[in-house]
């Protein structure tokens, strides 16, 4: 009896041995694995905010290019102006430069705020109903007016003859104004079209910006929505537009993309839900 107390009160203790070699084993490795994710975790931060800081840095010193360039001519002409001495037509090329610079200043400071306002969630959709074909029809009436300098030609293509939908009509205007004059910057003398349908099956409003541009490259195509990135350095402009249209078409549980399958130029595409559930922000 004693010896089978004995094997019994060993066995019990090996179990327990096990059991706690088993939990401090567990505990140290789960520790670790910890340790590792926290360090990883840390290092993703750290990689995130040195890009953020370098896309910062970039940033300032573009905005500082591209706010001094209509500056200068602003100053500069008025500067001309001032002193006098200049022929009247001469006076009326001065104050069209000044006017054209100043238009240039004002919507790199509005992108900039709208930009920064948009990614505090410190906007606001206002809905309304609408005709989203007069919308359209609207808008590539104005794009086409305000750049009569321009050798393309604005088009408006869809099968509905009217199409009413809620939505944000300034906002819904700002995204489809942006994407129209990112393809008049890259394209010359030749077509860019808004077209308008109705995706049945998703319950999305669905719109696309084409053009017969240059196109961009495939490396670039993941790139284009991101903040600051240009498509050209050369043009002017802050880089925010396509970052604006992502940031504005989110917010009502829309997508955008560009068409990977059109090669004739470049495709701009995004939704818009027809059945909206409008929670008070």
């Amino acid at each position: 009896t004693y010896q089978i107390w004995s094997a019994c009160a060993l066995f019990v203790i090996l179990v327990l041995g096990l059991c706690i070699s088993l939990f401090y084993y567990f505990r140290t490795k789960r520790l670790k694995d910890e340790l590792l994710k926290s360090e990883k975790d840390l290092r993703v931060a750290k990689d995130r905010a040195e890009e953020s800081n370098r896309l910062k840095s970039a940033f300032l010193a573009n905005m500082s290019h591209e706010i001094r360039t209509p500056l200068n001519s602003i100053v500069g002409f008025s500067d001309v102006l001032a002193v006098g001495g200049s022929t009247e037509e001469e006076q009326q090329s001065y104050y069209q430069i000044i006017k054209t610079n100043s238009d240039l200043l004002l919507r790199l400071i509005n992108d900039i705020l709208d930009l920064s306002r948009l990614e505090a969630n410190r906007v606001t959709l206002t809905w309304e109903e609408c005709d989203v074909v007069q919308l359209c029809s609207q808008v590539v009436a104005s794009v086409s007016f305000s750049r009569q300098s321009s050798e393309n030609q604005f088009l408006f293509t869809t099968s509905f003859e009217s199409f009413r939908m809620v939505t944000d009509v300034q906002r819904m205007q700002q995204v489809m104004i942006n994407l129209l004059s990112n393809a008049n910057k890259f394209t010359k003398r030749g077509k860019i079209t808004l077209d308008f349908s109705v995706n049945e099956e998703t319950q999305m409003a669905v719109f696309s910006v084409t053009d017969t541009g240059c196109g961009i490259p495939k490396e670039k195509q993941g790139l284009v929505f991101e903040r600051f990135e240009k498509l050209n350095e050369y043009a002017q402009g802050t880089g925010l537009g396509l970052s604006i249209c992502k940031l504005i078409v989110h917010k009502w549980k829309g997508s955008i993309w560009i068409d990977p399958d059109y090669t004739g130029g470049a495709r701009f595409v995004f939704s818009h839900p027809l059945n909206l559930n409008i929670e008070k922000e």
